[in-house]
């Protein structure tokens, strides 16, 4: 599962650049079929022809350019200014569907579906951050796991105190804080089935106080003391120095 989450990202994006070469080839091939075509419009049979619409398109444009200049309103003023704005907006976007071998609207209708599909099937290609505010998905995107903090040094209040000033403070929440019921040699995180990866994740939280903390499946009898938690940090006699607890 971690590999997977790793290579997320990876995948998005050679996923998006596949689409975009695919879909610069269709364009260019589009593009060659109708610069054949107009090739084989310009046969000699059909020279008058073209000749004849070219004129007509010409005399057409002038017709709509007298127009234009007829409504146009008077210089000056954001009557003026929006009347060349639109002007210059509509003769660039002609000139770009004139490029195009299909309508320029379908182009960029096909790049923003493209980009949609890819974000969402690689959530914005891994780049969007978790609750903890880091730049990595957790755990597929989900909260992370309660922690039950059980106190197996026999040091009162231990266990408050890593709950406040360890595990807290890496992000998590916590569950029941109570006692292991026997002596722990050494601090050990636990997991439920399904969450040994959020354990050492879990681990690899606190290693920075507690020292390099290894995983493990849940017994039965930290099970029962863990509830609903789905992770339990153990803490063992190794750091039973940690501090004298408070509460």
């Amino acid at each position: 599962m971690d590999f997977i989450e790793s290579i997320g990202p990876v995948l998005g994006i050679v996923a998006f650049v596949g689409l975009a070469a695919l879909a610069f080839l269709l364009f260019q091939q589009a593009r060659d079929l109708r610069r054949l075509r107009e090739w084989a419009g310009r046969a000699p049979e059909r020279a008058q022809e073209a000749a004849d619409a070219v004129q007509a398109a010409g005399e057409a444009s002038r017709t709509d350019a007298d127009a234009e200049v007829a409504e146009a309103p008077a210089p000056g003023g954001l009557g003026a200014a929006w009347a060349r704005f639109r002007g210059a907006t509509t003769s660039r976007w002609a000139e770009l569907e004139r490029r195009l071998p299909v309508d320029g609207r379908y182009v960029l209708a096909v790049v923003v579906g493209a980009v949609i599909v890819v974000g969402v099937l690689t959530s914005g290609f891994g780049l969007v951050g978790d609750e903890d505010g880091k730049g990595h998905r957790h755990g597929g995107g989900s909260p992370k796991p309660t922690v039950a903090i059980l106190n197996g040094t026999g040091v009162p209040g231990l266990a408050a105190q890593v709950d406040k000033e360890v595990v807290r403070a890496a992000g998590y929440k916590t569950g029941p804080i109570d006692n292991a019921g026997s002596t722990v040699t050494s601090t050990v995180a636990m997991f439920a089935p399904g969450h040994e990866a959020d354990a050492k994740r879990l681990a690899k939280a606190v290693e920075a106080q507690l020292g390099k903390t290894p995983t493990q499946a849940m017994t039965s009898d930290i099970s029962s003391l863990a509830g609903s938690a789905k992770l339990a940090l153990a803490l063992g006699v190794d750091d039973s120095q940690f501090g004298s607890g408070s509460g």
